[in-house]
């Protein structure tokens, strides 16, 4: 069984977020983007029937972000997951940035992390949705993992 089935359960559950996995919150003091989202529009069109209005007003998920290392493109890939299934990844060069700060959550037992997504589009001028995560960058996200998982890491 592969990492991501363990962590969403089996082929139905696969790309559902459940809430018996591992996760960590991420630091939030910044913004990052997503790629791939053109792949997921389903899950992204089920996303926003379920999404909450978050402290700027914007459309607002929890967003859990997995390492994907036997994905066949990127040996670095991280995806980003929402209640509805796979949102999209993190950039190629985003995703290796934060390869560190990955390797510290897998070192202290947890199976991502977690963070705030935001919903973009979806009217009628950008029909398409998009997202952007409440995501430190990595620098920080990988000071601040060490600091707090130093220790059991």
């Amino acid at each position: 069984m592969g990492l991501l089935e363990r962590i969403f359960g089996g082929t139905q559950a696969r790309d559902a977020v459940r809430s018996d996995h591992r996760l960590l919150a991420l630091p939030d003091d910044d913004h990052m983007s997503v790629v791939g989202e053109s792949f997921y529009q389903d899950a992204l069109r089920a996303l926003a029937a379920r999404c909450t209005s978050g402290t700027d007003g914007r459309p607002s998920f929890e967003a859990v972000l997995v390492a994907e290392p036997d994905n066949p493109y990127d040996a670095n890939a991280i995806a980003v997951h929402g209640p509805t299934g796979k949102v999209g990844h993190l950039s190629r060069e985003t995703a290796e940035r934060y390869a560190e700060s990955f390797e510290l959550l897998r070192n202290a037992g947890y199976d991502g992390g977690s963070c705030i997504g935001l919903l973009n589009g979806g009217d009628p001028d950008r029909p398409n949705y998009g997202v952007v995560l409440k995501l430190a960058y990595p620098e920080t996200c990988e000071e601040r993992l060490d600091a707090l998982l130093g220790g059991r890491a």
